[in-house]
């Protein structure tokens, strides 16, 4: 089948889809979420959990949100998982009546759809798990009003990205990660005709020896996104994401300061100060004499006690900050215990782009403020100083009084 082939099969249907009525009787869709990739770059956070389970959308995951958008479009859904993953999503069955198919052994996203048996259906939303939308539903629905289609995204640099070649509103053309400069974007979203099963069986792998689904979006429909959208690989990206979910989310009045706060209302012990947006989970603990600053998730049960302050951070479930922390521009896993003292430095003396090494290169965050990623478990001891950029893997502890830079294993037991 020829691209042009491809992109007239089922046009017709979608272009007479009015956008507030996805489920139109004519239509029989399913969907495919793709989320069994291993999430190495956002390490020591998937040490614990695979990424499309970060709760990483102030308290929700991504994979949650991609679930319950497509719900009101279609009740056929699978996930696709790796086979080491599969307990983690095994509970996705019953709350959300999804299955899960695990991923063949070949490598890539078109052998990720590839390990699905097809479904009865004309078309198939195919998304991938670890994209943001700010606005799921509504990007949804123009997608299907032009199908077959796929998201493209305007981005200010396409060096990092598999570059959309478009012509009169069809993909002609994807070039990974050899152009550079400002441009349209593979989105990681499409709506398929069922022939894409079919024409699975003839993708050859790739120049990186996978076998990708971008080979198979000439002719499609590219439909610009018309609201936020990131693609999570790295930790820093959440504070994205947090920053997009708080425009959406409808905020409540802040009583100890200005600024709007989200979520539940915390136990308050005595003075503290809130400046908002700050979103609070389930449980949380504030005080006394604590400080909250604007662009913080404290997730469910975490507690910030006496004289801490934190900035711009998502701490995750069942994390304690006790008293005399400072936490800054981090990202804090689950059940993670900060001791008396300790704290993250966020700025270089420099004031340079902080770097991290990811994959073994070193690399620029490109922020100027980055704190400590810390891993699920984790033990910081007393008057310990986490560096800018520093990386603590999950379980490990670090023992009172050192100053750590770098990376720490996962489990590891860090002496200075």
């Amino acid at each position: 089948m020829t691209p042009d082939e491809r992109s007239r099969v089922g046009r017709e249907p979608f272009s007479a889809l009015p956008s507030s009525d996805p489920r139109s009787p004519a239509l029989r869709t399913a969907a495919v979420l793709l989320a069994a990739g291993k999430g190495e770059r956002m390490w020591p956070l998937t040490s614990t959990r695979p990424k499309p389970l970060l709760p990483v959308a102030l308290g929700e995951s991504l994979l949650e949100r991609w679930i319950k958008a497509l719900k009101e479009i279609t009740e056929d859904i699978i996930v696709v998982v790796n086979k080491e993953h599969v307990k983690y999503f095994e509970n996705l069955r019953s709350e959300y009546g999804v299955e899960l198919a695990v991923q063949i052994a070949a490598p890539g996203t078109g052998a990720a759809l590839a390990s699905v048996k097809p479904p009865e259906a004309d078309y198939v939303v195919v998304a991938y798990a670890d994209v943001y939308l700010q606005r799921p539903l509504l990007e949804l629905k123009r997608l299907l009003a032009e199908a077959p289609s796929v998201l493209a995204v305007r981005v200010d640099d396409v060096s990092q990205y598999g570059a959309l070649v478009v012509e009169n509103g069809e993909v002609r053309e994807v070039i990974e990660k050899e152009m550079s400069g400002p441009g349209l974007i593979n989105g990681g979203v499409y709506v398929f005709s069922k022939e894409i099963f079919e024409l699975l069986k003839e993708l050859k792998p790739s120049k990186r020896g996978e076998y990708e689904l971008t080979d198979l979006v000439k002719g499609l429909r590219a439909v610009e996104v018309a609201s936020g959208w990131k693609d999570v690989g790295r930790p820093w990206d959440i504070f994205d994401v947090m920053k997009m979910e708080f425009e959406v989310r409808e905020g409540l009045e802040n009583p100890w300061g200005p600024g709007k706060v989200y979520g539940e209302l915390p136990e308050v012990k005595g003075e503290v100060y809130v400046e908002g947006p700050v979103y609070f989970g389930e449980g949380v603990v504030l005080g006394p004499f604590a400080h909250v600053r604007p662009y913080v998730a404290l997730l469910d049960g975490v507690k910030v006690g006496p004289f801490v302050q934190v900035k711009e951070s998502m701490i995750m479930e069942g994390s304690r900050l006790p008293h005399l922390n400072y936490v800054g521009d981090s990202v804090v896993a689950e059940d993670v215990n900060f001791g008396a003292g300790s704290v993250t430095a966020n700025l270089r003396f420099d004031e340079r782009e902080v770097e991290v090494t990811l994959k073994g290169q070193r690399v620029s965050t490109g922020r100027r403020k980055l704190g400590a990623i810390v891993g699920g478990g984790a033990r910081i001891g007393v008057n310990v100083s986490l560096m800018p950029g520093t990386r603590v893997g999950a379980r490990s502890w670090i023992y009172p009084g050192c100053v750590v830079r770098g990376d720490v294993p996962d489990g590891a037991r860090y002496k200075c």
